[in-house]
């Protein structure tokens, strides 16, 4: 997407400067190019914390995690695996949903450049050679699942009372962030913001009562991304299918995404919304709960599922980690077992639903009225907050 030039282009070159200034500096001083860097404080939360570290020290053992959290189990993790170090919260200041940008700054003290991944998520191919090709100057962020329509991260500026001086053609997910140093002065204010006694009134909400700027951290920048005090900013994207996978629900791995996977492995995996994949400890009741149920046999065929088998016996082969479900199975072995493939069916089935509805999510990007705009975005939190 074309944007047009930002009049603020000394601010740019000084900031090109500085990564300039900081990359040379590390090179010389021997800190790492990039880190990965995490955060964790829910015990229900720690199997994928789990997955996450060791999935790293499997298929990028070069990259140092630094894993925030004051968990005893995130503590034995890390004597375990020596790419792991244990950071402490307590200098962090916050807490909870809105640490994104404080760790991220904490990293930057000891690397050049950090990525921020989710404890939701485990890699799952190249995570090294996808950070080798992203455009050295770029704020780095995940494509939003499913969610391209032009306009929102505008609507969410003008919300917060920021000027906009551009557009981006997606919506930004912040569970993978990458930055580097002369991205602090936006991690500043992103921190700021996050602190805001309206954003944090906001967080007491129920999700689908939420205002759309107030909904989470990433809508907060994606505010900031397009407003004029950080237009200069290049913006890349980690896309959904080619680069990484988001799943959420039947057709949260699109059928367009699959069908470009069919032969390719994502370098990561992102599994998004309430359900998570350690929850279905014991299979829900198809008959009290058709949601819990699809969920949980759209689980049993995702990518997560097939990226955390080589960890299962470090988990200890917990039950949530085998195909428990008749349909899966029989899903599975239809598609002989190719990731992209199982879950193609119930996908389109979902599809298919979405269509009768009448609010299919658009699959690219669109200059959308704000009412259509309103509906999509309504239509996913639920599906993400049911």
């Amino acid at each position: 997407m074309d944007v047009a030039p930002h009049p603020h282009r000394l601010n740019f070159r000084h900031r090109q400067l500085m990564m300039a200034f900081s990359a040379l500096s590390a090179e010389r001083e021997g800190v790492p190019p990039v880190v990965v860097c995490t955060y964790e404080d829910r015990e229900s939360a720690l199997p994928g914390l789990a997955l996450l570290a060791r999935s790293i020290a499997n298929h990028a053992p070069h990259l140092r995690l630094l894993c925030f959290s004051s968990l005893a189990g995130a503590k034995a993790l890390s004597d375990e695996l020596p790419g792991m170090e244990l950071r402490p919260v307590e200098d962090l200041g916050v807490s909870g949903w809105s640490v994104k940008p404080t760790v991220l700054l904490h990293a930057l003290e000891e690397s050049d450049s950090a990525l921020w991944l989710d404890t939701d998520v485990v890699v799952s191919g190249g995570l090294g050679k996808l950070l080798d090709a992203l455009p050295a100057g770029a704020v780095v962020v995940g494509e939003e699942y499913r969610y391209r329509q032009l306009g929102g991260c505008s609507a969410r500026a003008r919300a917060w009372g920021l000027t906009v001086s551009r557009e981006l053609d997606c919506m930004t997910n912040s569970g993978s962030v990458r930055v580097t140093k002369a991205h602090r002065p936006l991690l500043e204010r992103w921190q700021a913001l996050l602190a805001d006694p309206r954003f944090v009134a906001a967080q007491q909400m129920p999700i689908a009562t939420r205002p759309t700027h107030l909904l989470g951290d990433q809508d907060v920048l994606a505010a900031l991304l397009v407003s004029t005090e950080f237009a200069d900013l290049p913006v890349h994207y980690i896309r959904n299918g080619p680069e990484m996978v988001q799943h959420c629900g039947a057709n949260g791995y699109h059928v367009i995404d699959r069908l470009r996977m069919i032969f390719r492995r994502p370098a990561f995996v992102h599994m998004l919304g309430r359900y998570k994949p350690w929850s279905f400890d014991v299979p829900p009741d198809p008959l009290r709960s058709k949601a819990d149920y699809l969920h949980f046999v759209c689980f049993e065929l995702s990518p997560f599922h097939a990226a955390a088998q080589p960890y299962a016996a470090a988990l200890g082969n917990p039950t949530w980690l085998q195909r428990r479900s008749r349909l899966a199975r029989v899903l599975n072995a239809m598609a002989l077992g190719n990731v992209a493939l199982r879950g193609l069916p119930l996908a389109l089935a979902a599809w298919a639903a979405e269509w009768k509805r009448g609010s299919p999510p658009p699959l690219s990007c669109a200059t959308e009225p704000l009412a259509s705009l309103q509906r999509q975005e309504m239509s996913l939190r639920s599906r993400v907050a049911e």
